[in-house]
């Protein structure tokens, strides 16, 4: 009897604690000060218990000051790791939609928005009350928006220019609807969008053929990177196996925050004239996702002297703040503690589209006027940030955001039935 009142006392405490922000901020605390406990059995349940509670409790845990013993800062750090790896995992996770009914097109879009973060503007006020109809469980975002976007004759504009959002505009005369031809992997969308076929006529040894592939993601979060290693896809006709052009290259594109896709060129050799159609084209390419964006704040910059503020795998460094002319340069770096070969060519794409301010005592953004990289290290950017301030620095804070973590996730796609030129 005592032993069934203790557990449903413990499922009270866990649904409280779910469902309660305080009641699970109390919960972090309490498992913090235990990291520091003089048994070794309890400092261990007690990082183990953290990293059970999921990415939720980032924003919960303290902050590392030098006041924090090195037992608390080494288990903060590992627990902090663990948890913005899963952050960036779930991330990379379609966001699922559950949504049933006839309505106008402008109540579906906002369900969408409310279950999944995913943004949609520029829709015309007359084609926010079209009538479409609904039936989704549990669907992947992309396949319930392209429902919508097909019933309401709309297409997405890709270079929309609108950061975190999808751009809707008035599909094209002609086009196909959305939903035919596409194929769907965690957040991204593929997309076989043309084929072109080359012969030369004076050296006929010189022919290939060009299938153009876009891929989209959803607008809550931005892929660093998407890379298409060529032997890993296969594609098959009725006659058999088509033959990738090259399968040692690598297709790679750089992602914009502003621009929802990017489109890479498949090589493949030129097929017979009896080859009518690609029956299924598989590969898979990997993403990099950023997870959840920390935050990274400098105090008394006007005395800061290599002061390093470090949060799960990302160090941010501020060497100095100086004053250069008529402008105050602030000289940070931000350190990997594992920057992966794929995420080393990459990390000053990465590092130039992160945040970086001044903060003055009433909570007042300055932002930054002029921004260069001066280190390129194969873990380790050094960038030079130019303000243009009234006064002396002091009294300001630096504030600095990026992902504290960048995982590379692998996505499969299979397309059907594309037809041959």
């Amino acid at each position: 009897m005592f032993a069934e009142v203790l557990l449903l006392t413990c499922a009270a405490l866990c649904q409280a604690e779910a469902s309660d922000p305080a009641a699970l901020q109390l919960k972090v605390n309490r498992l913090v000060r235990q990291l520091d406990a003089d048994d070794l059995a309890e400092r261990v349940a007690a990082e183990k218990s953290l990293v059970e509670i999921g990415p939720k409790a980032l924003d919960l845990l303290p902050a590392i000051t030098p006041r924090t013993s090195a037992e608390v800062k080494d288990r903060l750090g590992r627990v902090r790791t663990i948890l913005e790896k899963q952050a960036a995992e779930q991330a990379a996770e379609a966001s699922r939609v559950t949504l049933q009914g006839e309505m106008t097109l402008a109540e579906a879009m906002a369900a969408l928005e409310k279950q999944t973060g995913n943004k949609v503007v520029d829709v015309l006020d007359a084609t926010k009350q079209t009538t479409v109809k609904t039936d989704f469980e549990e669907a992947p975002y992309w396949e319930a928006l392209d429902s919508l976007l097909a019933q309401a004759g709309l297409a997405i504009n890709t270079y929309g220019g609108n950061a975190g959002a999808l751009t809707a505009m008035s599909a094209p005369e002609g086009q196909r609807p959305r939903t035919e031809g596409a194929a769907y992997g965690g957040v991204f969308r593929f997309e076989p969008l043309r084929i072109e076929s080359v012969r030369n006529l004076r050296n006929p040894d010189v022919q290939q053929m060009r299938l153009t592939l876009e891929i989209s993601w959803e607008p809550r979060v931005t892929p660093l990177s998407l890379e298409q290693p060529l032997d890993a896809v296969t594609a098959t006709a009725e006659g058999g196996t088509l033959t990738i052009d090259n399968t040692r290259g690598s297709l790679t594109a750089s992602t914009h925050a502003d621009i929802s896709s990017v489109e890479l060129e498949i090589p493949f050799e030129l097929p017979s004239r009896d080859v009518k159609e690609i029956q299924s084209l598989q590969g898979t390419v990997t993403a990099l996702v950023p997870g959840l964006t920390e935050t990274y704040v400098f105090e008394n910059i006007h005395q800061a002297r290599g002061v390093e503020n470090r949060k799960a795998g990302v160090t941010v460094v501020l060497d100095q703040v100086r004053k250069n002319q008529d402008l105050y340069e602030v000289r940070m770096r931000v350190r990997l503690d594992d920057a992966g070969s794929a995420l080393a060519s990459h990390l000053s794409a990465w590092i130039f589209s992160n945040e970086a301010y001044l903060e003055d005592a009433s909570g007042k953004k300055v932002e930054n006027i002029g921004q260069e990289g001066y280190l390129q290290a194969s873990n380790e950017v050094g960038m030079v940030y130019r303000f243009d301030l009234q006064g002396s620095p002091a009294g300001y804070k630096f504030v600095y955001k990026t992902p504290a973590a960048i995982v590379e996730t692998p996505v499969e796609y299979e397309l059907k039935n594309i037809p041959l030129p």
